[in-house]
């Protein structure tokens, strides 16, 4: 008599919550760093080149498995020139309106990415070539340098805890249409579902069945959290 081989259901159920652990350490370790520096958020964000030029991906922050207000700064389209500087900079870069900062980091001459936050960006690589940012930021925050130094080699290893668990490559369309990776682009742009509809030709129905039906082919709680697996797999931008 043949015997049933294990659930695959339950395999699969027994890898999703140990990927899950796995990003709830190195978020653990992001908010030990921002705390370290008096920090009220953070953010990990990994640089890659698309068309021949460089773009910021948001991965992971304190917002876990969303994404934070910090990460949507940081990757908006269009990056500002001073963070796309920032990535290739040896030293940390503050992006604060204070004008007393201390003379030990490069100041970008824009604005806060954070309203009344100062966001130190700590450039960091893996051994593997990967390049990115670590961001920390907060109303309060300290950037003194000794502590500053400190955070930055600490951001290096916690970049390259994310980059373990980040995947070479997406997996193939996971099942979403053109039209879902439409409607979730969209939905990251921040429109509506009505104004989804109204960029598509579609009715707003049809706008919502398409976002949950890539929220659903993500395994994803809500749209928010399809935007964020969406992003983080590289499926949209």
């Amino acid at each position: 008599m043949l015997q049933d081989g294990p659930d695959p259901h339950i395999a699969a159920d027994r890898i999703e919550r140990e990927v899950s652990r796995a990003f709830l350490a190195v978020v653990e370790r992001g908010q030990d760093l921002a705390a370290m520096m008096q920090a009220k958020r953070f953010a990990v964000v990994f640089a890659a080149y698309r068309d021949g030029r460089l773009s910021l991906l948001p991965f992971l922050d304190s917002s876990y498995p969303g994404l934070s207000a910090l990460s949507r700064a940081l990757t908006v389209p269009g990056e500002t020139a001073e963070l796309q500087q920032a990535v290739t900079r040896a030293q940390p870069t503050i992006f604060s309106t204070a004008r007393d900062l201390p003379a030990h980091h490069g100041q970008a001459g824009a604005p806060a990415l954070i309203a009344e936050e100062t966001s130190i960006v700590l450039p960091v690589h893996s051994p593997c070539g990967r390049r990115g940012l670590v961001v920390l930021s907060g109303p309060d925050m300290s950037v003194e340098e000794d502590r500053s130094m400190r955070a930055h080699l600490r951001a290096f290893a916690l970049f390259r805890a994310a980059c373990q668990l980040r995947a070479p490559e997406p997996r193939a369309g996971h099942g979403l249409s053109k039209r879902d990776i439409e409607c979730l682009r969209l939905t990251a742009d921040g429109l509506t579902s009505e104004q989804i509809a109204e960029r598509l030709g579609l009715s707003v129905h049809t706008a919502n069945q398409y976002v949950s039906a890539a929220a659903e082919k993500l395994d994803a709680v809500n749209r928010m959290h399809a935007v964020a697996k969406a992003l983080r797999a590289g499926i949209i931008s």
